[in-house]
Protein backbone atom coordinates (compact mmCIF):
# COMPACT_ATOMS: atom_id res chain seq x y z
CA UNK A 1 0.00 0.00 0.00
CA UNK A 2 1.19 3.63 -1.15
CA UNK A 3 1.03 6.70 1.09
CA UNK A 4 0.92 10.33 -0.71
CA UNK A 5 1.96 13.38 1.42
CA UNK A 6 2.01 16.68 -0.27
CA UNK A 7 5.09 19.02 0.30
CA UNK A 8 4.87 22.70 1.30
CA UNK A 9 7.05 24.64 -1.57
CA UNK A 10 7.30 28.61 -2.28
CA UNK A 11 6.89 28.44 -5.91
CA UNK A 12 6.71 24.59 -6.51
CA UNK A 13 4.66 21.55 -5.94
CA UNK A 14 6.06 18.43 -3.72
CA UNK A 15 4.99 15.22 -2.68
CA UNK A 16 6.68 12.59 -0.77
CA UNK A 17 5.90 8.48 -1.53
CA UNK A 18 5.91 5.13 0.24
CA UNK A 19 5.45 2.08 -0.39
CA UNK A 20 6.72 -1.46 0.34
CA UNK A 21 9.16 -1.84 -3.15
CA UNK A 22 10.56 0.97 -5.39
CA UNK A 23 8.09 -0.27 -7.96
CA UNK A 24 5.74 0.48 -5.94
CA UNK A 25 7.40 4.02 -5.28
CA UNK A 26 7.34 4.80 -8.85
CA UNK A 27 3.93 3.68 -9.17
CA UNK A 28 2.90 5.78 -6.73
CA UNK A 29 4.76 8.70 -8.14
CA UNK A 30 2.68 8.26 -10.95
CA UNK A 31 -0.61 8.75 -8.64
CA UNK A 32 0.92 12.02 -6.93
CA UNK A 33 1.60 13.52 -10.71
CA UNK A 34 -1.92 12.66 -11.79
CA UNK A 35 -3.45 14.23 -8.09
CA UNK A 36 -1.43 17.18 -9.12
CA UNK A 37 -2.13 17.85 -12.59
CA UNK A 38 -5.98 16.92 -12.34
CA UNK A 39 -8.46 18.44 -9.98
CA UNK A 40 -10.72 15.21 -8.99
CA UNK A 41 -10.13 11.89 -9.16
CA UNK A 42 -9.61 10.17 -12.55
CA UNK A 43 -11.00 6.49 -13.78
CA UNK A 44 -8.48 4.07 -13.09
CA UNK A 45 -8.56 2.01 -15.74
CA UNK A 46 -7.88 2.97 -19.49
CA UNK A 47 -8.85 2.43 -23.19
CA UNK A 48 -5.51 1.48 -24.36
CA UNK A 49 -2.31 0.26 -23.04
CA UNK A 50 1.02 0.77 -23.81
CA UNK A 51 4.77 -0.10 -22.78
CA UNK A 52 7.82 2.22 -21.95
CA UNK A 53 11.03 1.51 -21.05
CA UNK A 54 13.64 3.96 -19.33
CA UNK A 55 16.86 3.87 -18.41
CA UNK A 56 18.99 5.51 -15.76
CA UNK A 57 22.84 5.65 -14.06
CA UNK A 58 20.60 5.85 -10.43
CA UNK A 59 17.28 5.68 -8.90
CA UNK A 60 16.81 9.70 -8.64
CA UNK A 61 17.81 10.56 -12.36
CA UNK A 62 15.04 7.46 -13.44
CA UNK A 63 12.21 8.69 -11.27
CA UNK A 64 12.40 11.96 -12.85
CA UNK A 65 12.43 10.81 -16.74
CA UNK A 66 9.91 8.67 -15.65
CA UNK A 67 7.69 11.97 -14.31
CA UNK A 68 9.20 14.01 -17.33
CA UNK A 69 7.82 10.97 -19.74
CA UNK A 70 4.18 10.95 -18.06
CA UNK A 71 4.41 14.62 -18.13
CA UNK A 72 5.13 14.81 -21.56
CA UNK A 73 2.85 11.52 -22.92
CA UNK A 74 -0.58 13.99 -21.14
CA UNK A 75 0.60 17.43 -22.02
CA UNK A 76 1.85 16.76 -25.33
CA UNK A 77 0.74 12.98 -26.45
CA UNK A 78 -2.91 13.84 -24.90
CA UNK A 79 -2.23 10.56 -23.27
CA UNK A 80 -3.21 10.32 -19.38
CA UNK A 81 -1.44 7.23 -17.70
CA UNK A 82 -4.51 6.43 -15.42
CA UNK A 83 -2.93 3.50 -14.41
CA UNK A 84 0.53 2.20 -14.19
CA UNK A 85 2.50 -1.02 -13.21
CA UNK A 86 6.19 -0.96 -13.05
CA UNK A 87 9.26 -3.03 -12.80
CA UNK A 88 12.74 -2.31 -11.85
CA UNK A 89 16.05 -3.72 -12.14
CA UNK A 90 19.72 -3.69 -12.10
CA UNK A 91 21.35 -3.39 -15.45
CA UNK A 92 25.10 -2.62 -16.17
CA UNK A 93 23.67 1.02 -17.35
CA UNK A 94 22.58 1.57 -13.66
CA UNK A 95 18.98 0.90 -13.40
CA UNK A 96 16.23 -0.05 -15.88
CA UNK A 97 12.29 0.53 -15.48
CA UNK A 98 9.71 -0.95 -17.75
CA UNK A 99 6.59 -0.34 -17.00
CA UNK A 100 2.98 -0.69 -18.44
CA UNK A 101 0.45 2.02 -18.67
CA UNK A 102 -3.63 2.30 -19.12
CA UNK A 103 -4.65 5.18 -20.86
CA UNK A 104 -6.87 7.77 -21.21
CA UNK A 105 -7.38 10.36 -24.40
CA UNK A 106 -6.88 13.89 -22.64
CA UNK A 107 -10.00 15.03 -24.02
CA UNK A 108 -12.18 12.72 -21.83
CA UNK A 109 -10.63 14.39 -19.27
CA UNK A 110 -10.24 17.95 -19.87
CA UNK A 111 -12.75 19.22 -17.13
CA UNK A 112 -10.87 17.60 -14.94
CA UNK A 113 -7.57 19.31 -15.66
CA UNK A 114 -5.76 21.57 -12.59
CA UNK A 115 -2.51 22.95 -14.78
CA UNK A 116 0.29 21.89 -16.24
CA UNK A 117 3.45 20.65 -14.82
CA UNK A 118 7.10 22.04 -16.79
CA UNK A 119 9.23 18.82 -15.36
CA UNK A 120 10.14 17.20 -12.47
CA UNK A 121 13.43 18.63 -10.70
CA UNK A 122 16.17 17.79 -8.70
CA UNK A 123 16.00 19.80 -5.85
CA UNK A 124 15.30 18.13 -3.14
CA UNK A 125 15.04 14.56 -5.32
CA UNK A 126 15.45 11.41 -3.32
CA UNK A 127 14.59 7.81 -3.37
CA UNK A 128 15.72 5.53 -0.16
CA UNK A 129 14.91 2.79 1.75
CA UNK A 130 14.46 2.77 5.74
CA UNK A 131 13.05 -0.21 7.99
CA UNK A 132 11.97 -2.29 4.75
CA UNK A 133 9.91 0.26 3.20
CA UNK A 134 10.99 2.75 0.45
CA UNK A 135 10.32 6.54 0.00
CA UNK A 136 10.95 8.94 -3.05
CA UNK A 137 10.70 12.82 -2.22
CA UNK A 138 9.68 15.12 -5.66
CA UNK A 139 9.62 18.67 -6.32
CA UNK A 140 7.93 19.80 -9.65
CA UNK A 141 8.41 22.82 -11.75
CA UNK A 142 4.57 24.47 -12.40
Amino acid sequence: MARLRMLEHTADVGFEVEADSLAGVFEAAADALLHVLFDVGLPRQGRRRDRLTLTAPDLETLLVRWLDELIYRVQTRGEVPVRTRARLEKVPEGQRLEAELDLLPFEEVRDRFAGEAKAATYHGLAVEEADGRFRARVILDV
